[in-house]
């Protein structure tokens, strides 16, 4: 019976293609290292590490196709993309909520052994109303991608560590309010199906609100946990998400999230868009977690976004972005029962001096990442670009006797336009942190690492 209604509903989307509106798009990356070199110092002892022409360390190939379907009216439509990358059958680790904390699992969208569910996206304006109904499932999330005050040409495509490390949101892995603006999924998972309904309504002339509401379920398949317990299951995983969205012309615009990834869990998070204020594009906001399960594992979690981008001459643009996130301390002057959610999250995996017990570490409360990027257009082939990256623990545990150095990269780069679709990016990044374990006599710990970094873009 599925096989017939499967042939059913392809013969009905091939004879809708007739008179429906198609685009497709791609954005083919393929994001080498040309070179590294990493060093460990223990203050016993010293190794280095040299690679060449890494295609695992930085990123490896990886090419979005997107088909977008819509018909004449453009009251509905159908949005689909996968992403073909090199071959690789190693499952990206994801978040999940198992109702008791959150953990790792296998991504479940794998659709063979190159080929991953990007996004699917159905949609319909309800009769000849503004109601729109929609289902679907989102990799890369779904945002208001404006918020993020983002823009890949200012990195000259570059991404992750050389870039934008975090998304809004906090910076512990696995907190709930990780990239906490994605409203169809929770925790930075991915491929939750989700149902929504969105609403606009207009004011006046000036003002508009829109709003959201989205539920969201997931069946995850579960393979080896986190903290080592080997098992094989489905992990039932459902909550709701609201969204108001509310924008005064040439004034601001704004948008309140409301996340209740699991019984007993919520997020707040507000952000605002100043508009008055003319080349300058900022973002402003932050969120806060409340946590009422038996563990409060999350309770009084917060975090704070300032994002800036100013485009000083037609030449030139400054991007910052600067995150402060907080997890409360348990009572009894121990860190927080959920191991997982007391390490900060990497970002997007780079070669990187970071010092591992600064993303790894249990005891850390508290932590800032700042991050300033220049970028400037020497003529139509060629564009410099600047990085600098820092991140700072900010409070600690009660009891911990650690100290953490400041992680510092700086990734100079230039972009080359090769052709209208396509540009070439190449960098040079130094990054490097210190750790001392606060033990009797222990020795500080630096990490550091050179790179050369590169991006090969084409985009139609």
């Amino acid at each position: 019976m599925k096989k017939i209604v499967s042939a059913v509903a392809l013969a009905a989307v091939a004879a809708s293609l007739a008179t429906a509106e198609v685009k497709i798009t791609m954005n083919g990356r393929l994001r080498p290292v040309f070179f590294s070199s990493a060093t460990s110092d223990t203050g016993a002892a010293t190794t280095t590490t040299n690679t060449w022409m890494s295609l695992d360390g930085y990123g490896t190939f990886e090419d979005t196709l997107k088909f977008a379907f819509n018909n004449e009216e453009k009251t509905a439509g159908l949005t689909f993309s996968v992403n073909v990358k090199n071959g690789s059958d190693v499952s990206e680790n994801k978040v999940k909520y198992d109702g008791n904390e959150y953990k790792e699992y296998a991504a479940n969208n794998k659709l063979g052994n190159f080929l991953t569910l990007n996004q699917y996206d159905i949609w319909s304006n309800v009769f000849d109303t503004k109601l729109k109904l929609g289902a679907g499932s989102w990799k890369d999330g779904n945002a208001d991608g404006s918020y993020r005050v983002k823009k890949d040409v200012d990195a000259g495509n570059a991404e992750g560590v050389d870039f934008e490390r975090y998304k809004l949101g906090s910076m512990f892995k696995s907190a709930p309010s990780v990239f906490v603006d994605d409203i169809v999924n929770f925790a930075g998972g991915s491929n939750a199906l989700a149902g929504y309904a969105e609403y606009p309504i207009a004011i006046n002339d000036d003002m508009t609100l829109k709003l959201t509401a989205v539920a969201l379920k997931a069946d995850y398949w579960s393979g080896t946990e986190v903290d080592g317990t080997d098992t094989t299951k489905t992990v039932h995983a459902a909550g709701a998400v609201g969204r108001v969205q509310f924008n005064m012309a040439d004034m601001f615009d704004s948008e309140l999230i409301l996340k209740k990834p699991a019984s007993g869990i919520t997020v707040l998070a507000f952000y605002a868009k100043p508009r008055m204020l003319g080349a300058l594009d900022a973002t402003i906001g932050g969120s806060y977690t409340m946590d009422s399960t038996a563990s409060e594992q999350y309770d009084g979690m917060w975090n704070f976004d300032l994002r800036a981008r100013y485009q000083v001459t037609p030449e030139l643009s400054i991007t910052t972005f600067n995150n402060i996130s907080s997890i409360a301390e348990a009572d009894g002057n121990t860190v927080t029962k959920n191991k997982a959610g007391a390490k900060l999250a990497s970002g997007i995996v780079g070669v990187d001096g970071k010092a591992g017990a600064l993303l790894n570490g249990t005891d850390i409360t508290m932590a800032m990442w700042n991050n300033i990027s220049a970028r400037y257009k020497i003529n139509d082939a060629v564009t410099a670009t600047l990085n600098l990256g820092l991140i700072n623990v900010l409070g600690q545990a009660a009891d911990s006797k650690a100290e953490y150095g400041l992680n510092l990269r700086v990734t100079p780069g230039c972009q080359l336009y090769l052709s209208k679709p396509a540009s070439l990016w190449v960098g040079v990044s130094y990054s490097t942190a210190t750790y001392n374990t606060g033990a009797t006599g222990a020795k500080d710990q630096t990490v550091s690492a050179i790179a050369i970094p590169a991006i090969f873009r084409v985009k139609l």
